[in-house]
């Protein structure tokens, strides 16, 4: 139940914010220009998720046959950055992420593009839906209760959105914020068609790769990006592990895992030369094709 108000509070609020780009007729692009926004998202516990919305459409996914609505906002929008988060800040050491899990995180973020402030927040003023809380220093955002969102524009080219707690939303990732993902990583996700990012092994998710949950837990940090090919998408990624030695391990457990699995479904195995890449402590995985059932996931 919570899982589906979440996504009707999603759906509702890209609702309000396509009838408010469509009287724009100026052009404004997201003020993070010498990093990226998404950078100061990804507390340990918490997923990152980031999306350029003008590659989107190359994914094999018809966001036509969801909602017609998020499709025509997505021409407007840049990019949709999103963090999931637990509202209880509990420790999920001893299991994997699932769907289930998910469905009782929170979400907050940032759309990124052709959004003009003040005729944004001023359609929200004037919306019966929102309601203005003013909260001292001339410091305000809009909440709606029925969607369970609070928003605001703080500047030309970005709106915030959360769940719950907007002013420690806006001040950790916007007007305080301190990058958390290093910049090699945010410009692999940014140039991915969709990229994630989990900090800490309290957050770790089950991507289809086979890795056993005591590995998982042993890792700092896992970024993983859908990227274009001239075939289709294929996954990449680096996942950082505690030690160099844990590293090596995952490395072998990566390449014996994917060929048993090709094996078993008696596929070609391909060229494994640059598949896992094994570097210090990290472990590269480039270009690995996925099955249309991990890709769906």
């Amino acid at each position: 139940m919570r899982a589906g108000r979440h996504i009707a509070s999603l759906r509702g609020f890209l609702a309000v914010g396509l009838c408010v780009l469509a009287f724009s007729s100026c052009v404004h692009r997201s003020p993070f220009k010498d990093e990226h926004y998404f950078q100061a998202l990804g507390d340990p516990g918490q997923i990152v998720i980031t999306a350029d919305s003008r590659t989107v459409s190359k994914l094999p996914i018809s966001f036509e046959a969801i909602d017609p609505t998020f499709a025509s906002l997505l021409a407007r929008v840049d990019r949709l950055s999103v963090e999931l988060y637990d509202p209880d800040h509990t420790e999920r050491d001893d299991q994997v992420l699932d769907a289930q899990v998910l469905s009782s995180y929170r979400f907050r973020g940032a759309l990124e593009g052709n959004i003009p402030a003040f005729l944004t927040n001023s359609m929200l003023l004037w919306d019966d839906g929102w309601d203005q809380v003013s909260v001292g220093s001339g410091m305000r955002y809009y909440r709606n209760e029925w969607l369970g969102l609070e928003v605001y524009a703080p500047k030309n080219g970005i709106l915030l959105f959360a769940n719950e707690d907007y002013l420690d939303h806006y001040r950790k990732s916007y007007k305080e914020r301190v990058t958390r993902i290093p910049r090699a990583l945010a410009d692999r996700m940014a140039n991915s068609l969709f990229g994630f990012y989990v900090g800490s092994p309290q957050a770790m998710i089950d991507v289809g790769l086979a890795i056993p949950k005591s590995v998982l837990l042993q890792s700092e940090s896992i970024v993983l990006v859908i990227e274009e090919t001239s075939e289709r998408p294929v996954l990449g990624g680096i996942i950082t592990m505690k030690s160099d030695r844990l590293a090596n391990s995952l490395s072998i457990l990566l390449k014996s895992s994917y060929i048993s699995d090709k094996r078993r479904k008696k596929e070609p195995l391909g060229d494994l030369t640059n598949l896992f890449v094994l570097e210090g402590d990290a472990v590269y995985i480039n270009g690995m094709t996925l099955t249309d059932e991990q890709l769906a996931s």
